[in-house]
């Protein structure tokens, strides 16, 4: 038997081993570089997807994203459509948008964000006006930055008064906002621009408020800054001193940038009284309402996000579960009522406010309206110039400042605005709820087809009957305003029920106030009142909605169709007198007055009555302005003399039929 050699660990490799060494490394390294390898031999790229390989089994890599994003094409799916979208994107641009050229909102590839620039000029389409959604060239990363070298932009006074100025080229550095002109006379006092971001009633500080020359403002700012385009809203004081009319008095201000009446005077920084800022554009050539931009975004630097604080997750609760609901901080407005009147306009708070100031470089304001009830109140004897007091209508005939204007008041006595300046707003208020002009829906009808017959005649639309809505405060928790004594309110209801059986009412509706009601309850409270006749309940700011009622100042609305112009052509050698104004009936306790309500819908043209119990008062015999005396108070009525002046006012008030 022959004798068997072993070999040891140590013995050197045979050919054999070295022959399956070198072949295991080398499939190694071809399957490991697979696509690599397949390339060098002249396979096609698109053979060496992930997604490709996989359908012949070979290769489960995921490919990653594509240079805009996206994952490739083949590896997408419904999901992620519904996600990131199809647009088409091109190399140098964010989105599949023609370079220079800016898209509509909601149509078409509505990815765009930024153009990056370029050579072409913008397209025909892209000129519209949008409505404040983009400024109609496109906003180019270029145009947000701005290298002024020493010339920095002068501040612009566009109009003013005390409380209330619209400003051009305003300056933000480290949460204090800057006013640059080189000349101090052509600007108003900044006491009366704003006020102290700690005491309302004292005027601003120097981290709050800074007046600059143009030498200064470049040796403290530096040659560079960012640029913040179009108009913004900012609405200074706390959340305690907003109310429902912070955006009325905004929008009014704003609206006086389209009037054509001569801007109001003012008394500078230096105490010189200044008829008309050479710097205005409103000296010169007013805006029609059409080219008037749209604000992009209000602004409210003092006022926190959420009033309720964050609360994190206790021992042993899961730090990823969903923390509670935090309250939102008050504005003045219910949170859908921006929504659905301005669905363009941004909302920053005081967080995204600090987020500029930490950022510590300048920021300038392209435009700035400003609203500062605490300037306002400081400046009650400066609303109305030498100029205009001599020609005051019946709205501020009263010696101003002494009959308990509210402070928002301001812009409607010292600054022009076109007589139909809130009809914009209100049509768009009735768009959202889907409310024709004339108060009937809307929905699933058109000019055309509302009133035509089976052969193409006109019939004549059934008489309109009056609409009341009662804001009712009987159910509201304690503090939220005054409310009927509980037999009174009873008594109201029912007796508005009956009136609503014998066919004098079309429709009687009760509704809760304003507060934070769920959004189809207010949606539902909104549509009520926007179609009333006529509006009543115990005074407070729940009533404040009043102003979407139809205002007589309105324009009307034009006709679409040729058939329809001619037809209203026809009817011109006959005109129909209007229906009164709707009718605002507010309940006192007796020796108690306030005029914000009154003032907000006489300065629509909306008839407005008091009441203290059986007592009635019109603009006429308006009572003094007295406080009330605590918070909840409850409020006496005389129902039948109600109800009596609801039988009377209510079938006059119907709007007409279109």
């Amino acid at each position: 038997m022959p004798h068997s050699h072993s070999r040891s660990w140590t013995a050197p490799p045979t050919r054999r081993e070295i022959t399956l060494l070198l072949f295991s490394l080398t499939i190694f390294v071809l399957s490991y570089n697979l696509e690599a390898s397949l390339g060098i031999v002249g396979v096609h790229p698109q053979k060496l997807t992930s997604s490709y390989l996989s359908s012949i089994g070979l290769g489960t890599k995921d490919p990653g994203f594509d240079p805009d994003g996206r994952r490739p094409k083949e590896w997408r799916d419904e999901l992620e459509t519904i996600i990131a979208g199809d647009w088409e994107w091109r190399e140098g641009e964010v989105s599949g948008v023609a370079r220079g050229s800016a898209a509509a909102s909601g149509s078409g590839r509505t990815a765009m964000i930024y153009n990056f620039g370029g050579s072409r000029k913008v397209a025909r389409s892209s000129r519209k006006e949008d409505r404040g959604v983009s400024l109609s060239t496109g906003v180019t990363v270029k145009d947000q930055f701005i290298k002024w070298g020493k010339d920095v932009p002068e501040t612009g006074v566009v109009a003013h008064t005390p409380g209330y100025t619209v400003l051009d080229n305003v300056i933000a550095v480290n949460g204090t906002l800057f006013v640059v002109a080189n000349d101090w006379t052509k600007v108003p006092k900044l006491g009366e621009i704003a006020s102290s971001s700690l005491d309302a009633t004292k005027p601003p500080r120097v981290q709050d408020w800074h007046i600059l020359t143009t030498n200064d403002a470049a040796g403290m700012f530096g040659p560079y800054a960012a640029k913040i385009h179009g108009t913004s809203w900012l609405a200074l004081g706390k959340a305690e001193a907003q109310d429902p009319y912070t955006l009325f008095s905004l929008f009014r201000t704003h609206a006086s940038l389209s009037s054509t009446a001569p801007p109001s005077s003012f008394t500078s920084s230096t105490g010189l009284h200044i008829i008309a800022p050479p710097s205005s554009p409103a000296s010169s050539s007013p805006l029609s309402a059409s080219s008037v931009p749209a604000p992009l975004r209000v602004i409210y630097p003092t006022i926190p996000t959420f009033s309720s604080p964050n609360i994190p997750p206790g021992p042993g609760e899961d730090p990823k579960s969903h923390p509670p609901p935090r309250e939102r901080a008050y504005t003045g407005t219910h949170p859908l009522l921006p929504k659905a009147v301005f669905p363009a306009l941004g909302v920053w708070f005081e967080e995204d406010w600090q987020d500029l100031a930490d950022m510590h470089v300048p920021f300038l304001l392209e435009r700035v309206v400003v609203a500062e009830r605490g300037a306002a109140e400081r400046g009650r004897d400066a609303w109305v110039s030498a100029a205009d007091a001599a020609r005051q209508d019946e709205l501020t005939r009263r010696e101003v400042g002494q009959e308990g204007e509210p402070a928002w008041a301001a812009p409607f006595v010292g600054l022009h605005a076109p007589e139909g300046w809130w009809a914009p707003v209100r049509a768009a208020l009735l768009r959202y709820l889907h409310i024709g002009a004339d108060g009937s829906s809307s929905a699933g009808a058109t000019s055309e087809s509302r009133g035509a017959s089976l052969w193409g005649l006109t019939k004549k639309q059934p008489a309109r009957k009056p609409v009341v809505t009662y804001v009712s405060m009987q159910d509201e928790p304690a503090g939220a305003g005054a409310r009927l004594v509980a037999g009174d309110h009873e008594r109201l209801v029912s007796g508005l029920r009956a009136l609503e059986r014998e066919g004098v009412l079309g429709e009687v509706v009760v509704v809760r106030g304003n507060g934070s009601v769920p959004a189809p309850e207010w949606e539902a409270r909104m549509s009520a009142i926007a179609r009333s006749t006529i509006l009543m309940g115990p005074y407070g700011f729940h009533l404040s909605d009043a102003v979407f009622m139809r205002s007589p100042y309105e324009p009307t609305s034009a006709s679409s169709s040729p058939k329809d112009k001619a037809h209203k052509k026809q009817e011109s050698a006959s005109p129909q007198p209007a229906a009164p104004a709707p009718l605002l009936m507010e309940f006192f306790p007796p020796g108690t007055f306030v005029r914000d309500q009154q003032y907000a819908v006489q300065a629509l043209g909306i008839d407005y009555v008091a009441w203290w119990n059986e007592q009635r008062f019109t603009k006429d015999n308006l009572p003094a302005v007295s406080a009330p005396a605590g918070p909840d108070p409850r409020v006496p009525l005389d129902v039948d003399a109600v109800l009596r002046a609801v039988r009377e006012e209510a079938p006059r008030r119907v709007a007409p039929s279109s």
